[in-house]
């Protein structure tokens, strides 16, 4: 199907994912290494879930997001961000607790964040995790600055559900002007 990359194979990873997501304890440590070392980062993210016809199950179709943030220049500390919700590019803070990486950005005393959770698609020849489970969430709970993995259990269910990953091919970074 055009413009949605793997769409068979997206299907069954995320609709598998997804029901076990809903029921699953908190999980181990997520290695976040490739999405931190990367020089981009896209997320895309959804206000509600498209239904498998066939299984019932949840999905989440790339294509069809309600919107999407890309993240560049990441470091440790800080990244760029630029989102379809809001114009131009904003400097956002990154937090890895080592159980969630967290992309925070700060706009008059409301905060956007991005929580990267889980790996919803390995490489297994290459040991890595392609594709992330991510929310995305608008608060004003300043606590996110402190404790960003408690403030995630406590929105998670209101956030907007998502993926993230660091596939690109060719695209060049947007320039600081």
């Amino acid at each position: 199907m055009p413009g949605t990359r793997g769409f068979c194979a997206w299907r069954d990873c995320i609709a598998t994912t997804l029901g076990a997501i809903a029921v699953m304890a908190p999980a181990a440590a997520v290695e976040f290494d490739s999405l931190v070392q990367s020089r981009f980062v896209h997320c895309a993210f959804y206000r509600n879930y498209d239904t498998d016809p066939a299984t019932g199950n949840l999905l989440l179709i790339e294509g069809k997001s309600d919107s999407l943030t890309h993240y560049q220049a990441i470091d440790s500390e800080r990244a760029r961000s630029i989102d379809t919700r809001m114009a131009g590019a904003r400097e956002v803070r990154v937090l890895d607790t080592g159980k969630h990486l967290h992309f925070i950005d700060s706009v008059a005393g409301m905060y956007i964040v991005t929580t990267v959770y889980s790996c919803i698609e390995r490489d297994e020849r290459r040991g890595v995790c392609l594709t992330y489970g991510a929310v995305n969430a608008r608060h004003f709970d300043s606590r996110v600055l402190l404790d960003p993995d408690r403030v995630f259990t406590e929105l998670r269910d209101s956030s907007d559900p998502g993926f993230c990953d660091y596939s690109f091919v060719g695209v060049q970074e947007a320039s600081r002007r």
